[in-house]
C-alpha cells in the first residue's frame, strides 16, 4: 500500500514539475530555433554552415553549426552561441573550407572570431561563446 501511495506521489510530482517548465518558457518567451542561414563549404559539398536564430524574451539568440556529411552519418557541430541581450551577430560566412568567421558586434566594434575545423570531421577546434 505505502509503495503505491509513493510511485502515485512520484507521478504527480513529475507531471506537475513538466506542467510548471513548460508554463514557464511559454511565460518567458524562449522559442525554439529558426534556420536563417544555411551556405555550403567552399571545394566541401558535404559541410554547411547553418545559423538558427530564437528568442528569450525579445532578445535574440543566435546559434552557429556546422553540418558534416548527410544522411545517417550526419554530425552536427556548435562553432558559436551569441546572446542578443548584449551582443549581436553581424555575419556567420566561410573563411575557407576548414574555417568559419563570425562577426560578432560587441556594441563599440565589431569582434571577429576564425574558428579552424578538424578536415577530416569538421569538429570545431573552439566554440565562440558571447552570451
Amino acid at each position: 500500500m505505502r509503495g503505491a501511495i509513493l510511485r502515485t506521489l512520484f507521478l504527480v510530482a513529475g507531471v506537475l514539475g513538466t506542467l510548471v517548465v513548460t508554463l514557464a518558457a511559454g511565460l518567458f518567451g524562449f522559442s525554439g530555433g529558426q534556420e536563417t542561414m544555411r551556405a555550403g563549404a567552399p571545394d566541401r559539398p558535404d559541410r554547411h554552415l547553418v545559423v538558427e536564430e530564437g528568442a528569450a524574451m525579445v532578445d535574440p539568440l543566435w546559434s552557429v553549426y556546422v553540418d558534416e556529411g548527410s544522411g545517417l552519418t550526419a554530425r552536427r557541430w556548435h562553432v558559436g552561441f551569441v546572446d542578443g541581450d548584449y551582443y549581436a551577430l553581424r555575419a556567420a560566412e566561410w573563411d575557407g573550407p576548414d574555417r568559419v568567421r563570425l562577426t560578432v558586434d560587441v556594441g563599440e566594434r565589431d569582434e571577429v572570431h576564425v574558428v579552424e575545423l578538424s578536415p577530416s570531421d569538421g569538429r570545431p577546434h573552439r566554440m565562440v561563446d558571447r552570451g
